[in-house]
C-alpha cells in the first residue's frame, strides 16, 4: 500500500511540474475570471469595473513572470528584456487606444467617444498583457 502511494505522489508531482509555470498562471487567471464574472452585473459600468479587476489581475500575472524571468538572465539579457517590455508597454497602449477608438466620432472638430470606448479599451488591455503574460512565461520555463 505504502508503494502505491508513493507511485501515485510521485505521479502528481510529474505531472505538475510538467504542466508548467504557464498553464498554473493561465489556470489562476481563468479562476479568478470566473469569479469576477459572477461578482459584477450586466451593466456597461458593471461590465467595466470586471473588466478593470481581470486587467489588474493579468498585469500582476504579467509583473511576476517579468521578475522571475529577470532573476534568470545575465545583465546584458536584463536590459535587453528591459528595453523590450518599455517598447511593448508603449505599443499595447497605442493599439488599445486604436481598437477602442471605433467607440468614437468627430463633431465639430472634436472628437466624442460613446460609452463603449472605455470597455472597449480596457478588454484590448486584458487581450495584450495576457499574451504578454504568455509569451513571457514560456520563456521562462525554457530557461528552468
Amino acid at each position: 500500500m505504502k508503494k502505491l502511494i508513493i507511485v501515485v505522489v510521485s505521479l502528481m508531482i510529474t505531472i505538475s511540474s510538467f504542466a508548467g509555470y504557464t498553464n498554473d498562471m493561465i489556470n489562476r487567471m481563468e479562476t479568478k475570471e470566473k469569479s469576477v464574472e459572477e461578482s459584477f452585473g450586466g451593466s456597461n459600468v458593471e461590465m467595466k469595473e470586471a473588466a478593470v479587476v481581470v486587467f489588474k489581475g493579468w498585469d500582476e500575472e504579467l509583473n511576476k513572470v517579468y521578475e522571475l524571468l529577470m532573476s534568470k538572465l545575465s545583465k546584458k539579457e536584463q536590459l535587453k528584456l528591459r528595453n523590450e517590455e518599455r517598447a511593448w508597454i508603449k505599443r499595447k497602449e497605442k493599439m488599445a487606444k486604436e481598437t477602442a477608438d471605433k467607440f468614437c466620432g468627430t463633431v465639430n472638430g472634436e472628437k466624442l467617444c460613446g460609452t463603449a470606448y472605455g470597455l472597449e479599451y480596457t478588454q484590448s488591455l486584458i487581450k495584450l498583457t495576457k499574451e504578454r503574460a504568455i509569451e513571457l512565461s514560456k520563456r521562462y520555463e525554457k530557461l528552468k
